[in-house]
């Protein structure tokens, strides 16, 4: 699991190299992109480029892409069955580009780095979760 702001630091891109050189068919990781990171959006930072170019990378360096809605549970779960059950094994590595909004779901969160790494007050949190939906997974 990669953030696309951690995309940015050399060692992600020699594994992805050793990976792929070694023909590594049972490794699939994920990519985050929310586009953003501690500092500021990922564009600004360092420009790493839009969904499309990073695709162009991972291909370059020998790895099968696929797209994923990092939002969506069903999509999650296909996109993984996918991954494991038909793209592994074919002499390549996998990534998938999960598309998703860091903050997804509270108003005040949603799109910016702001609260990267940082915690909300107790009267934050209480709002926070009040916007997000119940879940079959219990309490937060």
């Amino acid at each position: 699991m990669m953030g696309d702001g951690e995309l940015e630091e050399g060692q992600i891109w020699e594994a992805a190299m050793f990976a792929a050189a070694r023909g590594v068919d049972n490794l699939v990781g994920i990519v985050d992109m929310n586009g953003q990171q501690i500092d500021g959006s990922c564009d600004a930072v360092m420009g790493m480029g839009c969904h499309k170019q990073l695709r162009a990378k991972w291909e370059a360096f020998g790895w099968t892409v696929l797209d994923m809605d990092g939002h969506d549970m069903r999509n999650i779960v296909d996109t993984f069955r996918y991954a494991k059950n038909d793209a592994c094994g074919h002499g390549k590595p996998v990534v998938i580009l999960a598309k998703t909004v860091m903050g997804q779901g509270v108003d005040f969160m949603a799109g910016t780095n702001e609260w990267h790494g940082k915690a909300p007050s107790a009267e934050q949190a209480a709002q926070a979760l009040a916007q997000l939906p119940e879940t079959e997974l219990g309490d937060y």
